[in-house]
């Protein structure tokens, strides 16, 4: 079931980062949030996000023994809010003030104490602004100086008796003046009771580079242990002058890296026998790490605890399978992220606390401002976390001990909202509650090891990436009896195969192993009957198991690395997506690549003495870094528009940028085209000028606006571009064809400049007829053709041209020698033959000039009289004109000559 932060049983969260309480202990009194806060304004609460970082007040009773409750919160206004029966309530205080809270806690043998305190309640501080605005974003020009004043709107009159703490570096100070890109946030509270409001700024300085990220990943682990891995990169191919499109001004993106376990000279001082957590803050810098009792910074300093706190101990321990979990605060107008959360196990009473970090103190190293706040219990040494899908927030999974629950924790900007969900084994005996619980690298799969009532089990959960809702998918009994207890696990990236660790006790005789499961089989048993070993031994305790960095989105090679106690190198496996079927363990270690401790070559070398434990590794969600001048280009064909493209950079500031196409034409715009004439490579040159503006040009009219920006940056980069060739297509623009006669048209568009031509000829409709260079015509309509030009990375130049083929026939007219205008039935009359004819005109002249025939029908033929009267035998003249009936544009045709008339 799911509930709201107003609802969630069994948990709760402290967000302030100055109120500060030490709970070594569950004692006989409550806790309450040292955050105590109502919203006088309109009686309810803030809204998370806003600004305005308050919850209900919290309390928890710390009396394990106690087994129902009855709260007042001496609220009687308040209604039925004002009473609950849960462990840890919330309660929304509507109005400021001191407050009696009594509880009245039944115990486990029946009977019944009340404990009372006196709780005093504050109101918010006045709205904090940053220029009217609760998130402000700003782009000033580099070497500027900014004042940021969240009482700018109140003439900088702040509330009496707040007080201030600034990210990063922990300032408290009304104001701060700054002069580095940055986010910046300011909590403005009241020191009694931790009401608060929060407002931040994104400030830019054009042209400031950004800071850089942390480097390559190094695992910390064990007594002094780490695993640092070295980073394989190949050089970036080059660019690809056929390209279609790309970027301009930016080196071609290096493929992704090869991580390789390398020797290290680090040394770090942590001393875990099992768990041990790191967090990478979102530049992918090591923040934080803990064993679950201390803490160390970036610096490998134990952080210190903010005073009143009198120690920086955490009251978890480093004895535990999974010691602790690391993941940041999201909540409210703060910058990502500068409070974080550490979660502790302890397994002296299966319990949960958390502890705050605060990276705002100890000069931005952070300082440990609440501890050992008592969260849940009771629990397993099991408590794991993974970013959520959207990668706005952080899901977190524990169990519980003595049955078959799931506390699932999701924590983002809009709270915290917790699943209890009963699903799978009863983890109901002392080594049930060990072995690891691990999120597959792509997030979707959970698997848990469970060793109960003397056999061994995974089981395998679906998560939802939202809300963290599992599903069971396999519960894989291993067939082999405990111990060995069932203890690592590690998934491939693909989730097809889980690896699995035995670890056994060599001073007992007990035997280790590791397992390759193939989850690919159809069932739980298929799974289990089908193991395959990879390695075993009496002599050593094989422990945790995790893949190699980094990302899991990335490429590049993934070993699965296993701890091994008391040695300082551990075996890998590099290639672990490999099925190892080979018929003996030789022939399965080399399948999967394992690299055995005292091989040659083999291990990864250790720097420090190696435990069963290896760190649970979290990832801040890594920042979009500006990435500078931001220039695209699309089109690369010959007499082809090519598109070039910038959105400025230092944004919003105004931008105008000026090109050089290369080809002696110039062009003006973050946005123009350019067509070039011949193919060839050309110098592509940008001057990007980069304005701010002033009091003058926001109050100037718009044609004088432009002249009285301040110019911040000038940037002028160089590229080169490859303009390819395009075809050249020759075919007319129409045609004519007799298809009322069966006559064909051969259309051919006698195409140059090509290169590996190809050649698609369609209809009107678009249905493709021919794929060959000529195509013959029967029919009247138009006839469009493509011809492109393909290139050895299957880019392409193309032209289109389109011909009308239309009905035409050419005329045609015959005029015979002679007739005979007898009395037989043959030849009587002059019969001229003709087709596709129109304005037709004959004349019949005899020897003295006269006209004695004229006709201008075809059909109307001479029967060789005149005026009713036979002619003689003889040779008349005659003249024929006529045009063409389709094709009416052309001049008439004549024909003259004579005919013989014959008796």
């Amino acid at each position: 079931m799911r509930s709201s932060i107003d609802n969630i049983r069994r948990i709760f969260f402290l967000t302030a980062a100055f109120s500060f309480i030490a709970l070594a202990n569950f004692g006989q009194d409550f806790y309450v949030s040292q955050k105590r806060c109502a919203n006088t304004t309109t009686g309810t609460l803030s809204v998370t996000g806003s600004g305005d970082c308050n919850e209900p007040v919290m309390f928890f009773d710390t009396l394990r023994k106690a087994v129902a409750w009855q709260w007042n919160f001496g609220e009687p206004a308040s209604g039925s809010l004002n009473t609950s029966t849960l462990r840890n309530p919330k309660h929304p205080y509507s109005i400021n003030g001191t407050f009696t809270v009594t509880l009245n806690r039944t115990l486990s043998d029946g009977t019944v104490q009340m404990v009372s305190k006196q709780v005093r309640v504050g109101k918010l501080p006045l709205e904090a602004k940053f220029y009217d605005k609760k998130e402000l974003d700003t782009t000033l020009c580099d070497g500027k100086t900014f004042k940021l004043d969240p009482y700018k709107h109140l003439l900088g009159i702040a509330p009496p008796g707040v007080s201030f703490i600034w990210y990063p570096k922990g300032q408290t100070t009304q104001t701060i003046t700054v002069d580095k890109t940055g986010c910046y946030s300011v909590e403005v509270y009241d020191p009694l009771t931790g009401c608060s409001r929060t407002v931040k700024a994104n400030v830019k300085f054009c042209g400031q580079q950004a800071e850089t990220g942390g480097g390559s990943e190094k695992w910390y682990f064990g007594k002094n242990a780490v695993l640092d891995f070295d980073q394989i990169t190949t050089p970036p191919p080059p660019k690809d002058t056929l390209a279609d499109n790309g970027d301009l001004f930016k080196p071609p993106a290096g493929t992704d890296p090869t991580f390789v376990p390398v020797a290290s000279s680090d040394s770090p001082p942590v001393d875990s026998p099992e768990g041990l957590s790191m967090f990478y803050d979102p530049q992918g810098k090591l923040l934080l790490y803990t064993d679950g009792v201390n803490v160390w910074g970036q610096n490998k300093q134990l952080l210190p605890a903010n005073p009143p706190l009198t120690s920086n101990k955490l009251g978890g321990t480093p004895n535990a399978t999974q010691t602790s979990v690391i993941v940041p605060k999201t909540t409210c107008s703060e910058c990502p992220h500068h409070q974080y959360y550490i979660f502790t196990t302890n397994k002296k009473n299966n319990s949960i606390s958390y502890s705050v970090i605060d990276m705002r103190y100890n000069n931005g190293q952070g300082a440990i401002v609440e501890k050992d706040v008592p969260f849940y219990f009771p629990t397993t040494e099991r408590i794991t976390a993974r970013r959520t899908d959207d990668d706005e927030g952080f899901l977190v999974f524990m169990h519980d001990v003595g049955t078959n629950k799931f506390s699932i924790l999701r924590i983002d900007s809009t709270g915290i909202n917790q699943r209890e969900q009963a699903i799978g084994l009863v983890h109901d005996d002392t080594t049930s509650q060990k072995g690891y619980m691990k999120i597959s690298p792509l997030g979707r799969q959970m698997a848990v090891a469970v060793s109960r009532a003397g056999r061994n089990y995974v089981e395998v959960f679906e998560i939802n990436g939202s809300t963290g809702q599992l599903t069971l998918l396999r519960t894989i009994d291993l067939n082999i009896p405990a111990p060995p207890y069932v203890y690592g696990l590690e998934f491939t990236k693909d989730e097809s195969k889980l690896y699995v660790t035995l670890r056994g006790d060599p001073t007992k005789g007990q035997k280790s192993a590791l397992y390759q499961l193939n989850l690919l089989l159809p069932n739980a048993t298929a799974i289990s009957n089908n193991k395959i070993l990879i390695d075993e031994s009496t002599t050593r305790a094989f422990g945790a198991l995790q893949m190699g960095p980094t990302d899991p989105n990335l490429e590049g090679l993934k070993a699965i690395y296993m701890a091994v106690d008391g040695v300082n190198e551990i075996p890998y496996i590099t290639q672990p997506d490999f099925l190892a079927t080979g018929a003996n363990m030789t022939q399965r270690q080399a399948i999967v690549g394992y690299q055995q401790i005292g091989s040659l070559g083999g291990a990864a070398p250790v720097t420090g003495t190696s435990r069963v434990g290896l760190p649970t590794i979290i990832r801040a969600k890594p920042e979009q870094s500006d990435g500078g001048l931001d220039a695209t280009y699309a089109g690369t064909c010959e007499d082809q528009p090519t598109v070039f493209e910038t959105k400025g950079t230092c944004s919003p500031m105004k931008g105008e940028a000026y090109w050089d196409f290369g080809d002696g034409t110039t062009g003006k715009g973050l946005s123009t085209s350019h067509t070039y004439e011949n193919p060839g490579r050309y110098k592509i040159k940008l001057r990007l000028e980069v304005f701010s503006e002033t009091l003058a040009s926001k109050n100037a009219p718009s044609i004088l606006a432009g002249a009285l920006r301040e110019k911040c940056q000038e940037f002028t980069v160089e590229d080169e571009i490859y303009i390819k060739p395009s075809p050249i297509v020759n075919l007319a623009d129409s045609a004519f064809v007799c298809v009322m006669e069966g006559a064909t048209i051969e259309l051919d568009p006698k195409p140059t400049n090509t290169y590996s031509p190809t050649f698609l000829w369609k209809t009107t409709a678009g249905a493709t007829i021919a794929t060959t260079q000529k195509y013959t015509a029967g029919a009247i309509g138009v006839y469009k053709i493509e011809v492109k030009n393909t290139f050895v990375n299957n880019t392409s130049c193309s032209v289109t041209d389109e011909i009308n083929v239309k009905e035409g026939c050419e005329p045609r007219l015959f005029v015979p020698e002679a007739f005979t205008p007898d009395e037989d039935a043959f030849n009587k009359k002059l019969d001229v033959p003709n087709a596709h004819i129109t304005d037709f005109m004959l004349r019949i002249y005899n020897r003295w000039g006269e006209i004695v025939f004229e006709s201008r029908d075809p059909e109307t033929k001479w029967d060789g009289s005149f005026n009713g009267e036979i002619f003689a035998p003889a040779v008349y003249a005659y003249y024929i004109s006529y045009k063409s009936r389709d094709f009416p544009y052309r001049p008439p045709v004549t024909k003259v000559g004579g005919i013989v008339v014959l008796q």
